[in-house]
C-alpha cells in the first residue's frame, strides 16, 4: 500500500490543530503517518496537544522551543518520515472527506512526471474559493474547478513526491517565511518535473486573519529580502533583477514601508554569499527544458516585452497585500 506522511505545523490554535490532525487520520486507501511539528505554542496548549497526539500510534509530535519558520518546520516534519509522498496541511484546514489523499495519490501515480500537486482550497464550510490562498495567475472564479499546469503550489494544502523532495534537499529553510513554495517548486521544475493544480483534491481552510503576519511590518521585510535572494539564487538576468528590485522597493516606499523595505533589501544583500554558493546545489540551475516549461505556464505568452514591463510598473503601484485580491 502507498505510504503517505501528512505534515502539520502548529502554533497555538489548539482546537483547530486537533481538528486538522483528526481530519488527516480519517483518510483511507493509503498507509498514513501524521507528523506534527509545534513551533512554540503556549505551555498549556502544548500539554493538551501532547495528550491528544498520544492517543494515536501513527501520530508523531515534535516540539520546538523556537519557531524554525515555515520551510524549516516543513523540512523537519518531512525528514521525520519516509512515506512515498509528503502532504502538507495547514493547522487551520481539514480535508472535505476521507478520500482526498487517495485522490491525490491516484493523480501522482498516474502521472509520474509530476513532482507536486496543489489542492483546491475552499473557505471552510462553503463551496467558495479561499481567495487568500489563491496565488496563481489564473482567475480563481474561472479556474478553481479546472486542473492546470503551473510553476508553483500553494502551501496550505499540497502533495510532493518524496523521491524528488529528497533529491533537492527539501525547502531552503533560510527563507523562514514567504516564497518557500516558489523556491522548492523552481528546483522541482529544474529537475525535469511538472507541478499541477489539482482541484480533484479539496480542503476547507479556516482563514485566520489574526494569525497572518501583517504586510506593514515583518511580512514585507521578508518579502523584499527573499525576493532579492531568490533572484540571485536562480540567476535572474541582471537587468530583470535590477528592475524587479527597484519596483519592489518603489512599492514599499510608496506604501510608507520605507524602513522595512530598506532593512529587507540590506538583509538580502547580506545573503548574497549564500545565494551564490547555492548555484551548485541540486535543482538550482535552470535547463532549456525547465525554461520551456515555465514559459508554457506563463500568462504572458504572445505579450510583447514592453507590455510586460508596463504591467510590472502598474503592479508596483498597488499597495502590498491588495494586488492578489484585486486580481481575483
Amino acid at each position: 500500500m502507498t505510504t503517505v506522511d501528512i505534515t502539520i505545523l502548529s502554533w497555538d490554535r489548539l482546537e483547530d490543530t486537533k481538528a486538522a490532525i483528526a481530519s488527516a487520520l480519517t483518510q483511507t486507501g493509503v498507509e498514513l503517518r501524521v507528523i506534527v511539528v509545534d513551533q512554540g505554542s503556549k505551555p498549556e496548549s502544548l500539554n493538551q496537544l501532547r495528550a491528544f497526539c498520544r492517543q494515536y500510534p501513527n501520530v508523531d509530535l515534535v516540539c520546538n522551543v523556537n519557531n524554525l519558520g515555515v520551510p524549516g518546520g516543513r523540512n523537519q516534519a518531512a525528514f521525520q518520515g519516509n512515506g512515498d509522498y509528503i502532504v502538507a496541511l495547514d493547522n487551520d484546514a481539514e480535508f472535505i472527506d476521507e478520500r482526498q489523499i487517495a485522490n491525490a495519490v491516484e493523480i501522482m501515480e498516474r502521472q509520474r512526471d509530476l513532482a507536486a500537486i496543489g489542492f483546491r482550497i475552499l473557505r471552510f464550510g462553503t463551496r467558495c474559493e479561499d481567495l487568500s490562498s489563491w496565488s496563481y495567475t489564473q482567475n480563481a472564479h474561472e479556474w478553481g474547478e479546472k486542473p492546470f499546469y503551473t510553476t508553483h503550489f500553494v502551501g496550505a494544502g499540497h502533495m510532493i513526491r518524496r523521491s524528488v523532495f529528497d533529491q533537492v534537499n527539501g525547502y531552503d529553510d533560510s527563507l523562514f517565511f514567504l516564497q518557500e513554495e516558489a523556491e522548492l517548486s523552481r528546483k522541482l521544475i529544474n529537475c525535469g518535473y511538472k507541478i499541477r493544480y489539482s482541484p480533484e483534491v479539496v480542503i476547507g481552510h479556516k482563514v485566520a486573519a489574526e494569525r497572518r503576519v501583517n504586510w506593514n511590518g515583518p511580512r514585507w521585510r521578508f518579502h523584499v529580502r527573499n525576493r532579492f535572494y531568490m533572484d540571485v539564487k536562480f540567476r535572474t538576468p541582471f537587468a530583470s533583477l535590477c528592475l524587479g528590485t527597484m519596483l519592489t522597493l518603489y512599492k514599499g516606499f510608496r506604501a510608507g514601508l520605507i524602513l522595512d523595505s530598506t532593512i529587507g533589501f540590506m538583509q538580502g544583500l547580506g545573503m548574497l554569499p549564500q545565494a551564490i554558493a547555492s548555484w551548485k546545489l541540486p535543482g538550482v540551475a535552470s535547463t532549456p527544458a525547465s525554461k520551456a516549461y515555465i514559459a508554457s505556464c506563463s500568462q504572458n505568452k504572445g505579450v510583447s516585452r514592453w507590455s510586460r514591463i508596463r504591467h510590472r510598473f502598474k503592479k508596483a503601484g498597488v499597495a502590498p497585500g491588495q494586488q492578489a485580491a484585486e486580481s481575483k
